[in-house]
């Protein structure tokens, strides 16, 4: 048991010392059935033009990809289904639900999880996450009393978030306000289980997540902006630093995989 504990601190050293070099990344990203799926896949490229992508879908069902990916990207797109949260009103406020969508990206989370894959979440992305973690989400923003935070110009910041001065989201950006853009008539309500916020805007809305117990868990980080379509000087701390920090958790995390496989066939 000793020898099983310094061989896992050595090799936990070793990891956040390997060179990015020579370690192809393949991304799973979640398919939006639209063009803009593309903005997702430019915008990690622009940090790293060698990673490949895996598109999962529930089209052709290939949740199986999940066991060749490095990490998961969880895109926008429709409401997740309130079913899922316990509201069935067949009135609700939900837009563009697919309930197959849903449950294929359900699964595919499960999966991602079960391999402590890096994963990160950007609007319907976190709140897929949220509830399949059980939590809630507010159907519609406006009708809750909440300012209208789907608005346009998706390039540029439309409002400020007050970043939590101890989460990973405050390390990443090194920020304690950042101004985004924003897309979304829904959002988290109750926070799934292990989750804490990590950004709020000024009205109140939770508009970041990520696990409480950071130190003990693989990297999780949920975002209600698109940070694929900032530019400019926006792109400056709520886009570009977290793609570079995903990049760098699937590299920790492709090269601490192979390390330890390597390491226990030669045992």
């Amino acid at each position: 048991m000793a020898e099983l504990i310094l061989s896992t601190l050595f090799l936990d050293i070793y990891f956040s010392l390997l060179p990015n070099e020579g370690l192809l990344l393949r991304i799973g990203i979640t398919d939006t059935l639209k063009p803009n799926l593309a903005n997702y896949t430019e915008w990690l490229k622009r940090c790293d033009s060698s990673l490949e992508f895996s598109v999962l879908s529930h089209v052709p069902q290939n949740a199986e990809a999940v066991d060749l990916i490095d990490g998961l990207l969880l895109t926008g797109g429709g409401d997740v289904d309130s079913k899922y949260f316990g509201i069935t009103d067949p009135l609700s406020k939900s837009r563009d639900v697919n309930a197959s969508r849903d449950e294929f990206e359900f699964y595919v989370i499960e999966r991602a999880l079960d391999r402590n894959l890096p994963i990160l979440g950007i609007c319907r992305g976190m709140q897929v996450m949220n509830v399949y973690l059980g939590g809630t989400l507010i159907l519609d923003l406006p009708s809750a009393g909440y300012d209208d935070h789907s608005r346009p110009g998706m390039h540029e910041v439309v409002h400020e978030l007050h970043v939590g001065p101890e989460s990973l989201l405050r390390e990443i950006t090194g920020e304690s306000v950042i101004g985004v853009n924003s897309s979304h008539h829904q959002a988290v309500k109750d926070l799934g289980r292990g989750l804490m916020a990590n950004a709020l805007s000024a009205d109140g809305v939770v508009e970041g997540a990520e696990w409480m117990l950071k130190d003990r868990t693989p990297f999780l980080l949920l975002i209600q902006w698109h940070p694929e379509r900032l530019s400019g000087e926006a792109s400056v701390a709520a886009s570009k630093p977290l793609a570079e920090r995903f990049i760098k958790e699937m590299h920790r995390y492709k090269a601490k995989s192979s390390t330890t496989e390597h390491y226990f066939m030669e045992r």
